[in-house]
């Protein structure tokens, strides 16, 4: 009854009279956030449709809508659902719009071509050069013409030499993008969608480079950005020689990481550190926040210019203009135009006297970079840094609004107590800006790479401190110095610095070993811990206690979702199945992109790939095929069945093995034309693989009562060519029945514009080449 009592006290206390208080302080600090949020649910809505809107209607209704709420507002009070529902039809609209805005042609099949065009990047690691060409010409044919893809991006042998901006001659090999990698996973054709990237493939050989007298304006002036990028890394790599500090110093500085070993950024990331090789806020406030404070020292040198003239807001100006001068020569990433965006409001609140750094600062940049590229919502990059930076800005402000006059003493105290409170101050900020930031990071982190850093903490407390007094001052030191040819000591101190860092990295990583691998959280429960991290830090007093709600639901979707138990790749024979021990074992023993999500998926590291593979007799080939046994896991299995019936997968290469797996197999995975009379339970061909990609199954077993006589397809000995797919007597005995529970696919029935099969095949090349 007493429990009962104070709840109520507490629900009472939410909805008195000061509740209207607080909800108007919460509206007044934080509105335009909260339009930001409801902005983002709305290209989230349409991200998750079943089907594309139309995009007139719903343009002229939020048009509409608009126009209402500026009428609305110009004779009174305006609702606060009202902004927040048209910031949602808003984000709505803009995705739809923006979707429209992007659509270009892309492949339908593979095929070899001869290209020219205009490279506009060139990337470079281990496995050789990427180029990415706007075309111009395919087989000399005006791309245009023809209706082929507008973007294509190639790999080319490592010795290849054009440059951005260089017309050059190619042939090679195209696929269509690839799709999702399993349902929920990466998916490179949704990014390649939106920006316009039709095909992909290799080259057969070195490009040719052209001569062109017509290179257009915005070709020129990307390649003019990177060249300078890579210029600015040659004299980096020439000063400092080659090494992994060189390597980080070049990431950090102009934002290219393709010499970073898998190993170092490993290492990086199980410490929690590897968030430093974005460029963000801090990489952008020392850069324009160091030449705000050297011009205005400089200025303030001359006493006519400091009395007389307002040399802050002329710092200011310059702080900005090197801002802009950053963001290029580092890369532009997601990271860096949200940090832009912040640094640049920051200096404007100076040129006009406001305080730039606030919560309204952080929405505007997130309003910003949404409406030009809403996509980028679903981007690990965007929801790390915003997050984070939510988190953080929405600390400090408590921190700020805090009563001042509590910390004062009136006693004086001598200067080493006051230089051992200042040490201990910074570093309790340290340590509150590691545990937020990591908080926040960590679970969006979770969500998309199925790792977390358990002892980030420690790794940022001890590596932090030598970033940001040692490694990034030397760093903008060094951008500023390079110029004049006198960038060798402050890179010197850079790689001294780089070093410790990378040794912190080394040893945070080994005191977590493979505990960071959690697997993969889903979507919802992830967008439940954010809301609920959202709400412990935005609103104020017992409204906290609301984030409760959004935290027990996503613990309970925790522990009830479990991986799946079936994994086939959307081309090929790569499968992954569960033996009879409940572990996910791969077809092969080879490690690539699919079968590492996999495993990340399933929460193993992928150094335990090898001792995953599939054997005898789980899986069993010969020249017409494969036939694989899935099982449901062991917590699945009724109480008292004490044999199961596995799931069986025949994979046919040949017509012969086809129609033996048609008349006993389960399910079917085929490039090959399936007979209607199949009786498989579940039949996946080539169209239908390339129709809906890759699939996800989920199983369980059923009990069976005991009886001589079984199902057919669980008791047959039936065999592939000389290879027995079930070859155990199941008569007499107590057996539990696998079936397929759910089944999910990568790509719905009805695609969306971004899954849709693209226009140009070898056929329509043909023939409008004709």
């Amino acid at each position: 009854m007493d429990k009962a009592q104070s709840s109520w006290a507490v629900l009472a206390a939410l909805t008195s009279k000061k509740s209207g208080v607080v909800q108007s302080r919460i509206w007044e600090d934080q509105g335009l956030l909260w339009c930001c949020f409801a902005f983002s649910a709305g290209i989230a809505i349409y991200k998750i449709l079943p089907a594309e809107p139309n995009r007139i209607l719903l343009t002229a209704l939020t048009l509409f809508a608009m126009g209402a709420v500026y009428r609305i507002s110009r004779r009174g009070s305006l609702s606060r659902f009202v902004l927040l529902l048209l910031a949602l039809v808003s984000g709505l609209t803009v995705a739809s719009v923006r979707t429209a805005t992007v659509a270009a042609p892309k492949l339908s099949e593979m095929m070899n071509v001869t290209l020219t065009g205009f490279v506009l990047e060139r990337q470079v690691n281990a496995r050789g050069v990427r180029l990415l060409l706007q075309v111009e010409t395919v087989n000399d044919r005006t791309r245009s013409d023809l209706g082929f893809p507008k973007k294509v991006r190639m790999r080319v042998p490592a010795g290849d030499i054009a440059r951005p901006g260089q017309m050059v001659e190619l042939r090679g090999r195209l696929f269509p993008p690839a799709g999702p990698v399993m349902p929920g996973g990466y998916d490179f054709s949704y990014r390649a969608f939106y920006s316009q990237i039709g095909a992909t493939g290799f080259g057969y050989g070195p490009s040719k480079v052209l001569a062109s007298d017509n290179t257009p304006l915005t070709i020129q002036a990307r390649a003019l950005v990177q060249n300078l990028r890579e210029g600015i890394a040659d004299k980096i790599r020439t000063v400092m020689g080659q090494g992994p500090e060189t390597a980080l110093v070049v990431a950090l500085l102009v934002g290219d990481r393709s010499g970073i070993t898998e190993v170092q950024e490993e290492a990086l990331r199980a410490a929690g550190l590897a968030h430093i090789l974005a460029i963000s806020g801090l990489h952008m406030a020392l850069f324009a926040g160091g030449a705000f404070g050297a011009v205005l020292l400089l200025l303030s040198l001359f006493q006519p210019l400091a009395l007389r003239w307002p040399i802050h807001k002329w710092a200011a100006a310059t702080a900005l203009c090197a801002a802009v001068g950053y963001l290029l020569i580092s890369g532009a990433a997601v990271a860096t135009q949200r940090s832009f965006v912040m640094i640049g409001l920051v200096f404007l609140g100076v040129l006009v006297g406001r305080r730039g750094l606030t919560l309204r600062s952080v929405a505007l940049a997130g309003f910003l970079l949404l409406l030009i590229s809403p996509e980028r919502l679903f981007f690990p990059g965007f929801q790390m840094s915003f997050s984070a930076v939510i988190c953080l800005v929405a600390v400090y402000e408590l921190w700020r609004s805090r009563d001042k006059e509590s910390w004062k003493k009136d006693v004086r105290v001598g200067l080493l107590p006051r230089i051992f409170a200042s040490l201990g101050k910074w570093s309790f900020g340290l340590l509150v800006t590691a545990v937020v930031a990591g908080l926040a990071t960590g679970i969006v982190g979770a969500h998309h790479f199925g790792r977390i850093a358990p002892f980030g903490v420690v790794g940022n407390m001890l590596g932090m401190p030598v970033f940001s007094l040692l490694v990034m001052p030397m760093g903008v030191l060094a951008l500023i110095l390079m110029p004049f040819g006198l960038a060798a000591i402050p890179l010197a101190f850079m790689s001294i610095g780089i070093s410790w860092l990378l040794d912190i990295s080394e040893f945070t990583a080994a005191l977590g070993g493979d505990t960071g691998t959690v697997g993969n959280l889903s979507a919802l429960p992830t967008l439940f811990l954010i809301s609920a991290l959202f709400l412990v830090l935005l609103v104020p007093g017992r409204w906290r206690l609301f984030s409760a709600a959004p935290f027990a639901l996503a613990i309970l979707l925790i522990f009830l979702s479990r991986p799946p138990d079936i994994q086939i790749a959307s081309s090929g024979s790569r499968v992954a199945a569960r033996d009879e021990n409940g572990f996910l074992n791969l077809s092969v023993n080879r490690s690539s992109f699919v079968t590492e999500l996999w495993l990340q998926k399933e929460g193993v590291s992928v150094s335990a790939i090898k001792s995953r593979k599939m054997k005898s007799p789980q899986r069993n080939c010969d020249q017409s095929g494969c036939v694989i046994r899935a099982h449901a896991p062991v917590d699945q299995l009724p109480n008292g069945q004490n044999v199961e019936v596995p799931v069986s997968i025949a994979f046919p290469r040949h017509a012969d093995a086809l129609f033996q797996d048609c008349q006993f197999a389960d399910l079917i995975v085929t490039d090959l034309i399936v007979p209607d009379g199949c009786r498989a339970a579940i039949v996946i061909d080539a169209e239908t693989r390339a129709r809906r990609g890759a699939v996800s199954i989920w199983l369980s077993a059923q009990a069976t009562a005991r009886d001589d006589k079984l199902p057919d397809k669980q008791q047959h000995t039936a065999e592939t060519g000389n290879q027995k797919i079930d070859g155990t007597d199941r008569r007499d005995t107590q057996a539990a029945t696998t079936i397929v529970s759910k089944m999910i696919f990568a790509i719905p029935e009805a695609p969306r514009p971004w899954h849709q099969m693209g226009e140009m095949t070898r056929a329509n090349l043909t023939s409008k080449a004709k």
